[in-house]
């Protein structure tokens, strides 16, 4: 059942570059709700709080197929290198704009800035796995799901471990933490040369075509934006909930839970042999994602609120990895870091705009009421990939056809 993940790690270099990749993105986990926690604290309002952590994640997220592009051609260690010198300096700036108590002009930009400056390394590890497994094989098919697995991870401690050093010591030292990690694996990951994808030869500007731009791909982002604005959404009104059950350090416990749903789904899907075309597979399992945030509304108490998250990240990991597999039918090897990168920069957007968006709204209205706004995005993530799915179908069925 799991040979599919020993082969995999088989390869040399395989679990170094893995173990440097998920320490080195366990910012992700960390700075949405670290810079939440910052401003959020000292005042009990969300409003401008989510506001700073949504523009991080909105800037981190239009940055991506950029830095895809540049890892494509340039190759992933000078990637890291500007990456990791630049966002040092923006994090230290940050730090001290909200500890000498800076507008909102000032902080606003700093976060965008920062979340740009910091690069994604999930599509710089998951394109060594496609090097290092080129055809869609179990190996392959086990990678991801291992790389879906530690993102979970991330998603899991990071958030609690935030919360904790939040809450307990300081809202700085938690956002200081996502900093040092990012260095240190960043730094580990640009030294294993010798795993790193080979770089592309530029193409003609004639042939040059964004990996966005493929067939296919302009549904399958809307769908991971919507997917990501589902749980920016959820994040911060799971934050919210907790205060208002009297329970603020139980908020990284909650979150952790939808990371151990969706982390535990992810080594069960892995580690089975799937048949049948990828875009419905992607669709059955986003459906499940569009109807699970409904179980929100009956959470009246912490436990419930931690099943509720669980159940809910079951449906996350099987949806993240068969988007992967379609990216790999639909975009051609030669730019596939840079379309992985799209695929993380659609569902930072919608993180991002969700976690923006809500937090005002919550405000106005209540943690409890707000919930509408993620389910609203969820379903819309589960109509995105039926609609997919119809088209490829199509697709399939004309090249099929006879030519006369």
């Amino acid at each position: 059942m799991f040979a599919g993940y020993r082969s995999a790690f088989a390869r040399r270099g395989a679990a170094s570059f893995c173990i440097a990749g998920v320490l080195s993105r366990f910012f992700v986990g960390i700075y949405p709700l670290g810079l939440l926690l910052l401003l959020a604290l000292p005042t009990g309002e969300y409003g401008k709080a989510a506001l700073v952590s949504g523009c991080w994640t909105i800037g981190n997220a239009l940055s991506s197929p950029a830095a895809g592009m540049i890892a494509d051609r340039f190759g992933q260690h000078k990637t890291l290198l500007l990456s990791i010198f630049a966002h040092a300096a923006l994090a230290a700036m940050l730090l001290g704009s909200v500890a000498l108590g800076s507008s909102l002009l000032i902080i606003l930009p700093l976060a965008f800035l920062l979340g740009a400056s910091v690069v994604n390394t999930g599509p710089m590890t998951r394109a060594r796995w496609a090097t290092m497994w080129p055809d869609e094989t179990p190996e392959r098919s086990a990678a991801y799901s291992i790389e879906t697995g530690l993102d979970e991870v991330v998603f899991a401690v990071g958030p609690l471990a935030t919360a904790i050093l939040a809450v307990q010591v300081s809202p700085y030292l938690a956002v200081a933490t996502a900093l040092l990690l990012t260095v240190a694996g960043a730094t580990w990951l640009l030294l294993q040369r010798h795993t790193e994808p080979p770089r592309q030869a530029p193409v003609a500007r004639r042939h040059r075509r964004l990996a966005a731009r493929y067939p296919g791909m302009p549904l399958l982002l809307l769908l991971l934006i919507a997917v990501g604005a589902a749980c920016g959404a959820a994040e911060v009104l799971l934050v919210a909930r907790c205060a208002d059950l009297g329970r603020p350090g139980g908020s990284g416990i909650v979150l952790a839970c939808f990371a151990v749903g969706s982390g535990v789904s992810a080594i069960l899907y892995g580690s089975r042999t799937r048949s049948g075309p990828t875009s419905l597979r992607l669709a059955l399992s986003a459906s499940a994602f569009g109807l699970l945030p409904l179980l929100y509304f009956t959470a009246n108490s912490l436990p419930a609120l931690m099943i509720c998250s669980a159940v809910n990240g079951l449906s996350m990991a099987p949806t993240i990895i068969n988007a992967f597999h379609l990216l790999d039918e639909l975009v051609p090897a030669a730019i596939q870091t840079e379309g992985m990168n799209w695929v993380w920069s659609s569902l930072s957007l919608g993180f991002g705009a969700g976690t923006a968006t809500v937090g005002k709204v919550a405000d106005e209205l209540g943690a409890r009421p707000t919930f509408f706004l993620p389910v609203l995005c969820a379903l819309s993530a589960g109509a995105s990939a039926h609609l997919l799915n119809s088209r490829m179908k199509s697709k399939t069925k004309q090249e099929h056809l006879p030519t006369p």
